[in-house]
């Protein structure tokens, strides 16, 4: 068995030397695949880790960017453009890219159309059960132009049809400030951009989750005795949890048939105008509902910083701590609170 063979196709040189397990078009090393097979799984690889819209980008750079690396190579003979291009569709049907043929070619516009029968993208997205035209071929085709004519060359497939025997499409190039740059750029952006929707979605559900756990824990309603109720104000409050506090305040005064509600503000250390008007809006409406508001736990200090905010609680009932609160009402009760 000989170690070197090379046998022309259509005036292209393909050489196999089997001592060193090589294998060469044109002068350059190349590799085969199985297109159905283990190029189809290569593929499906890269779309299972990435994702099929990015395998779309991919893909189409890399088209764009072997076919610039083509036509440099050809560009580097010193041979015309159109010369060149009549000879490249034999040579990629050697190759087994398909049968090429450029049915509309207009160097002085920078346009063409051409068409491309049985390629191997086609195959593979035939094995894939998918229905697109691929984006490799296109890409690599503008790339090819781009390179030979100095500027930048884009396309579109036109037409597409494929079985399982027979594929052909056509793919129109012309000039055009899109490149496989600007689509990498805003394939990354619109990721980026789902990415965020996405983490924003999840922070605005989880903020939801938080602050609905928040108003289930914070500021519970505490039966102490029978008609007594105890509830602390505490923490930060803005207007939808002072909505809240209220409105359980008042539920759980209906719910437990209570006639008294003492209102423990010891976890308060800055009185605001919101919680003033808070503890105004919780007073006024036990108050109509029949019950009697009670606040507990002004300490000195919190006593004096209302005086100089010009808060005036005197229409209610207030105590220095929750104990003195709980015996006032009691005693209101007719009850008293006595050692075993």
């Amino acid at each position: 068995m000989q170690e070197k063979q090379e046998i022309k196709v259509s005036g292209t040189t393909l050489q196999w030397e089997r001592s060193s397990g090589s294998f060469q078009f044109e002068g350059a090393d190349v590799v085969l695949f199985w297109t159905k097979t283990a190029l189809k799984t290569f593929i499906d690889t890269i779309e299972e880790v990435t994702g099929s819209e990015s395998v779309r980008v991919v893909m189409e750079t890399a088209g764009y960017r072997t076919g610039k690396i083509v036509s440099t190579f050809y560009k580097e003979s010193g041979q015309e453009n159109e010369l060149i291009l009549s000879f490249l569709p034999d040579i990629y049907a050697a190759a087994g890219w398909g049968a090429t043929e450029f049915k509309k070619l207009c160097l002085n516009e920078r346009r063409a159309v051409l068409s491309i029968r049985n390629d191997w993208e086609s195959k593979v997205v035939q094995a894939q059960g998918k229905k697109s035209a691929g984006t490799f071929l296109g890409g690599h085709w503008a790339g090819l132009f781009s390179g030979l004519l100095g500027e930048t060359i884009w396309y579109k497939v036109t037409e597409y049809s494929s079985t399982e025997n027979e594929s052909y499409k056509e793919i129109e190039l012309y000039p055009s400030p899109m490149t496989p740059a600007e689509n990498v750029r805003e394939h990354i952006q619109t990721q980026e951009q789902q990415t965020i929707t996405q983490l924003e979605a999840m922070v605005e559900n989880r903020t939801l989750e938080l602050r609905k756990m928040i108003r289930e824990l914070s500021s519970p309603v505490i039966p102490v005795l029978d008609g007594i109720l105890v509830t602390p104000v505490m923490g930060r409050f803005d207007q939808e949890r002072a909505d809240d506090f209220t409105e359980k305040a008042l539920q759980a005064i209906v719910e437990n048939k209570a006639t008294m509600l003492i209102l423990d503000v010891t976890g308060i250390k800055a009185m605001n105008n919101l919680i003033v008007s808070m503890l105004e809006k919780v007073t006024q409406s036990v108050q109509l509902i029949g019950a009697v508001p009670i606040v507990a736990g002004i300490s000195p200090e919190l006593g004096l910083e209302m005086t100089k905010k010009g808060i005036n609680l005197t229409d209610l009932k207030c105590f220095a701590t929750l104990k003195h609160a709980v015996h006032y009402a009691v005693a209101c009760e007719g009850m008293q609170i006595i050692e075993k």
